[in-house]
């Protein structure tokens, strides 16, 4: 997701779930590892073609690992700590609603023609993962899960920054642009009007769903079948 990974109502929330952090020592404190579980809801998914095609309800859970003490050079300007290495990646899964009228996501075809936009309300399937690491100045031990909401609602923070919310008070530097890759399926008959038009579009770095191998979530109206 290079995902701003999003508001309006969709009818498939996804069901609350609490933060779990892995602790060990003080309440809430992360040590070698950390891991977080939240309700994403009303999160605009943005696709190869520009525009909000969908909006997406998933849980989403993020993974830290501490890979210690390294150079200040990797986190320039920092003016308190040590600068701490982190790798992790955050797990999703859930479901996305397509936006009537809006340009579907990827460049794949309906039937060897050009593809519509998007004509019909479907929701289906996705799953995805983003991988990355930055630096900071606090050690993993600091993460804590109350520093976060169980539910994110919309757009903020985005896919690329989501483990900053663990952190108090934190200086971060990012490594280098994350991994990542989304898969969304909308099985037959999950499009009312045209019920035999199924899609899978693979949203994944580096093209980010660009191409046509990667398919499409076409959802035309009745009059694009």
């Amino acid at each position: 997701m290079r995902k701003t990974i999003i508001s309006a109502a969709i009818a498939a929330a996804a069901v609350a779930t609490p933060l779990v952090a892995t602790m060990s020592g003080p309440a809430n404190a992360a040590t070698s590892g950390f891991t977080a579980t939240q309700t994403v809801t009303n999160r605009s998914d943005s696709g190869a073609n520009g525009g909000t095609w969908a909006m997406d309800n998933y849980t989403r859970v993020i993974t830290l690992h501490g890979q210690g003490v390294v150079a200040n050079s990797f986190c320039p300007g920092i003016t308190i700590g040590a600068c701490h290495k982190i790798s992790g990646n955050v797990k999703d899964s859930g479901h996305f609603t397509t936006q009537i009228g809006n340009p579907v996501p990827g460049t794949g075809s309906l039937n060897g023609g050009s593809a519509p936009n998007i004509g019909a309300s479907v929701t289906g399937t996705m799953n995805g993962t983003y991988n990355y690491t930055f630096y900071t100045n606090q050690p993993l031990s600091n993460a804590s899960a109350a520093n976060a909401p169980a539910t994110v609602d919309g757009d903020t923070p985005t896919t690329g920054s989501w483990y900053q919310q663990f952190f108090n008070g934190a200086e971060f530097w990012d490594a280098s642009p994350g991994t990542g890759s989304w898969t969304y399926t909308a099985a037959p008959g999950s499009d009312s009007q045209c019920p035999n038009v199924s899609g899978r579009w693979v949203d994944a770095s580096p093209d980010w769903g660009g191409q046509p191998v990667d398919g499409n979530i076409l959802a035309p109206d009745s009059a694009h079948c």
